[in-house]
Formats: structure tokens, sequence, C-alpha cells
């Protein structure tokens, strides 16, 4: 997958538990790829990754309950994403 289609799969999850602030976030940086021709998009995705309260230490959450199954899912493609970032950002 592109660095492209992890963001769209991660806005997906995001938007169907409800956690709409960071579903925006990944919608901006889907229209960012779609948008431009270099590579400066892939330094706004890693930085959300870094520090307190950051994309990396989401857990989600639906009416309370913990979502297991799309935590799980979430944590794959996070750590499939900045992967992809890596291979492409050089």
């Amino acid at each position: 997958m592109t660095v492209k289609d992890y963001c769209i799969e991660i806005q997906k999850l995001l938007t169907e538990v409800g956690e709409l602030n960071w579903a925006k976030c990944f919608e901006n940086f889907i229209s960012e790829l779609e948008m431009s021709k270099d590579n400066s998009i892939y330094r706004k995705i890693i930085s959300i990754y870094g520090g307190m309260g950051s994309f990396d230490d989401l857990v989600l959450y639906k009416d309370g309950v913990l979502c297991q199954k799309e935590n799980d899912t979430l944590y794959k493609l996070k750590k499939e994403l900045y992967n992809a970032i890596g291979d492409v950002w050089k």
C-alpha cells in the first residue's frame, strides 16, 4: 500500500469509531497527498507521532467501551504508515 492508502484506511477507521478530530487530520493529509508532488507532507504526518497526547498515544473507545479490534487494526496501520513513509522519504 502507498502512504495515501494507509491514510485512507486510518481515516475510515477513525470515522467509524467517532474519532472525528483525528479523522479530519487524515482527511487533510489525503488532500495534501493528492495535490502535492513533493514529499513535504511526509514531515507533517511523521510529526503527529511524537510527544504526549500524540497520534501514537491514541486509544479508541466508542460509547465508553474499548474498541479492541479497532485498536489492534489502528496499531498495525500506524506502524505500517510510519514504515511506508520511511521507505519512500529518502
